[in-house]
């Protein structure tokens, strides 16, 4: 499976373990990325992840998140298809940054989305995308299901 894993995803395993809901997510971000690294799935990267995760605060945790580009199968850059896309998500609901995620997804052929953004999960529900997104804890029942 070609996964995309949305930088919240990455930035999961430093937020505040406590939550039942964080550290759940945060068992399934790694259970995915051993997928990865096993050779289960394969991981897509994009300009946009490199982008947003430069801008985090952290030094440590930019470097942490960035080793996992060398594991992807490829990188999408920022085409003038993947900047129409972005725009027409931006004009369907999503934040700017999360529809440039979904345009980089969608133009990979990326068969999931994995993000555990509420709100970004809720807008896509209400339309087609050309990916199915989903919350990574769902990923990982529905392979369990497969």
């Amino acid at each position: 499976m070609l996964v995309y894993l949305d930088l919240n995803c990455f930035n999961r395993p430093f937020d505040d373990q406590s939550q039942a809901r964080v550290a759940e997510e945060t068992q399934a971000v790694f259970a995915i990325l051993q997928r990865v690294e096993d050779g289960e799935d394969e991981l897509m990267w994009s300009a946009i992840l490199t982008f947003e995760n430069s801008q985090h605060p952290l030094q440590d945790r930019r470097d942490e998140i960035a080793r996992w580009e060398q594991l992807a199968v490829g990188t999408v850059g920022i085409s003038q298809s993947v900047s129409q896309r972005a725009q027409e998500l931006v004009q369907a609901g999503f934040r700017p940054l999360d529809a440039a995620h979904l345009a980089a997804a969608e133009a990979a052929g990326c068969d999931r989305f994995l993000t555990c953004d509420d709100r970004l999960l809720r807008t896509a529900r209400r339309l087609q995308l050309l990916v199915a997104v989903e919350n990574p804890v769902d990923y990982l029942e529905d392979l369990g299901n497969a």
